[in-house]
């Protein structure tokens, strides 16, 4: 036998595991293949041969769980190209930047600060650039989401702060409303008098109506007709218990000069109204003693004198010894007839004539016009006159009077009246009848002494 031979016999009389082989038993080939695309190989199993092995179908493109993983897998291909794409932009930026910062090193403190700044957008940039690298591991995805909730966080919180002092601290700008007051006052008495129709209650519980339209008045020809606002020097607003409260600092140019300022505004149901108002005179405008005595005369003629002394040419001294004149006839219903509302609102008709009555039988009648002690007219529109009258039973009264009118055309219309009754006199109490004596008392009797109170007793 050869040595072939018997290496053949041998092997066959050796058991597998002795050979060093491995017996790898085969699928029957009668086994059925799945039709691929038939639902058997989607769904059903497939008959188990006679060697115990399963025939495993893999799964196709269109299952679930496989597509959703490929659409986020997408999603995030598609997301780390724009992240990395916007970190080399912010890096390339940053090289610029930072090229310009070396141009511009011999500048002080502009060059330093310009390369630094592109210094950390090309470190930005690299970072931006990394993430999608970082986000690919569990614990790269786990660090950018703690990063983007962080960054959201504290995005919110100090929007939220941001928020909260704007509202607070907000300081609404007044220049338009100061500027449309100004101009409203320099176009004359009836613009001042809507100008206080508008403002705030407050204003309108401590300034009347006639002061507010003589001091604005007095304030246009002092100044001359307003022309812009030239500059806002302070803005304030303050909280109090009757509202917030508003005030700006002006400096505003006047066809006399410039002058200096400030109105202030309360906020009242939602509105900012007037509260206030000061300006100054301008320092380039002189005004002599003289001159203002002129500008608030109540009567001045064609040459600039003073005719308050003269019934004929001054209507104000007309009007207040006319109404002497009627009170003297008996009619001071017709006095109380032809005077403003304001002085209506006073006092009713009937009080009114029974107090010039009383005057009447204290003084007597009205004799005539001693002197005028103060004539002042403020724009045309208002009017005080104060003088000294002579009556039947005494010299010197004081009678004062307070006149206003809608326009300078119109009449004057009494709106106070006040006549100053002496105090009696040591000649007159003289010239009085003596009173009669106390009957004598009968002897024998004594007056009743007074009641007299006990004293109340002090607490034990």
């Amino acid at each position: 036998m050869s040595t072939d031979d018997s290496k053949k016999k041998l092997a066959d009389e050796l058991p597998p595991s002795a050979s060093g082989s491995v017996d790898v038993s085969l699928s029957d080939p009668g086994i059925p293949e799945a039709v691929p695309g038939s639902d058997s190989q989607r769904f059903d199993s497939v008959p188990v041969g006679r060697s115990g092995k399963v025939a495993v179908v893999a799964a196709t493109e269109g299952t679930g769980p496989n597509r959703s993983r490929k659409v986020t897998g997408l999603m995030q291909d598609a997301a780390s190209v724009g992240v990395e794409k916007l970190g080399t932009t912010i890096a390339t930026v940053g090289g610029g930047v930072a090229k310009v910062g070396d141009l511009t090193k011999k500048v002080p403190l502009v060059g330093t600060s310009v390369g630094k700044l592109g210094e950390g957008l090309t470190k930005a940039g690299e970072s931006i650039q990394s993430l999608p690298r970082v986000a690919q591991t569990r614990r790269g995805r786990l660090l950018v989401r703690s990063v983007v909730v962080g960054f959201l966080l504290v995005a919110s919180w100090i929007t939220v702060i941001v928020g909260v002092q704007l509202r607070t601290h907000d300081t609404p700008d007044f220049r338009p409303a100061a500027e449309r007051i100004l101009i409203e006052i320099s176009e004359g008495s009836a613009a001042i008098g809507e100008v206080y129709e508008r403002a705030s209650p407050r204003f309108q519980e401590f300034v009347r109506k006639e002061r507010f339209i003589d001091d604005m008045t007095d304030l246009n020809a002092t100044n001359g007709k307003f022309r812009e606002i030239t500059s806002i020097n302070e803005t304030l607003v303050t909280n109090g218990p009757s509202g917030r409260v508003g005030r700006v600092s002006l400096t505003a140019a006047y066809d006399k000069g410039i002058a200096k300022g400030s109105i202030s505004f309360h906020l009242d149901k939602g509105q900012w109204k007037l509260l206030g108002i000061g300006v100054e005179v301008p320092t380039d405008v002189k005004i002599t003693q003289v001159e203002r005595q002129k500008r608030v005369a109540a009567c001045i003629d064609d040459k600039g004198h003073d005719v308050s002394d003269q019934r004929a040419k001054c209507p104000v001294r007309d009007a207040a010894e006319t109404i002497l004149e009627q009170i003297r006839d008996g009619k001071a219903g017709e006095v109380w007839d032809a005077a403003s509302d304001v002085f209506k609102q006073q006092e009713s008709r009937a009080r009114f004539i029974q107090i010039q009555e009383e005057h009447r039988a204290a003084l007597g009648n009205y004799k005539r016009l001693l002197t005028v002690t103060e004539a002042r007219a403020i724009g045309g529109v208002t009017a005080t006159f104060d003088m000294l009258a002579e009556f039947d039973k005494s010299n010197g009264v004081r009678v004062d009077f307070g006149f206003a009118r809608a326009s300078k055309s119109a009449p004057w219309e009494l709106r106070r009246f006040k006549v100053v009754v002496p105090m009696p006199r040591a000649e007159d109490d003289a010239a009085r009848p003596p009173t009669e004596p106390p009957p004598p008392a009968v002897p024998g009797t004594e007056p009743m002494p007074p009641p007299t109170t006990p004293a109340p007793r002090m607490p034990k």
